[in-house]
């Protein structure tokens, strides 16, 4: 198996787990019908509503909590959109010193546990995002975004993923920026 092996990411009741392997799921994972039998189709797609289009870079924990209780409000959390899913820019710049993703102290200070408390408390899930490469979208300097650094994934799949589970995140945006060179995007279909 390669370092930068293809990434697997199953959301099972709240908790992400992540399971890297080096080539497509193997025959086993295939029910009879071709489909793959361990993961389960949502009875509807996830609905919500998402910082990147309108804010990009400009989110605090302020906003996104504005945006949640808009969404309870309004009533849209009634009609299924469940999900407030905070993009780029949610992190520091850099990992602790255990090498873990943090929260911008500055713009959520209280942390992801809190803010994932507080969609809790009020019906909704938490989706969060990052990248597999060593930085995200932004650390590219995206669409003349400030070129400000974050963190991906690279490297820290699994403690990434078992933080995200520690905080009660629900749903993951895995955005595809600054992949590494053998980097696959690969689709997997059962043979028939």
């Amino acid at each position: 198996m390669t370092k930068h092996a293809s990434i697997k990411i199953r959301l099972l009741a709240s908790t992400l787990a992540v399971a890297v392997t080096a080539a497509c799921a193997g025959p086993e994972e295939y029910g009879a019908s071709g489909t793959v039998s361990s993961l389960t189709q949502a009875a509807t797609p996830p609905m919500g509503w998402s910082s990147w289009n309108t804010y990009g870079c400009a989110i605090d924990e302020g906003l996104i909590r504005r945006q949640a209780d808009a969404l309870v409000t309004s009533g849209m959390r009634d009609l299924g959109y469940v999900y407030v899913n905070v993009d780029d820019c949610w992190m520091a710049t850099s990992r602790d010193a255990a090498g873990d993703l943090q929260a911008n102290p500055r713009t959520f200070p209280s942390g992801i546990a809190a803010l994932a408390n507080y969609m809790h408390e009020r019906g909704l899930k938490l989706g969060m995002y990052s990248s597999p490469g060593p930085q995200t979208c932004v650390g590219r300097g995206v669409a003349g975004l400030i070129d400000e650094r974050h963190p991906g994934s690279e490297g820290h799949e699994q403690q990434d993923a078992e933080a995200f589970a520690r905080w009660g995140v629900d749903y993951l945006k895995y955005d595809n920026c600054n992949v590494p060179t053998n980097w696959t995007d690969e689709v997997c279909r059962p043979s028939r």
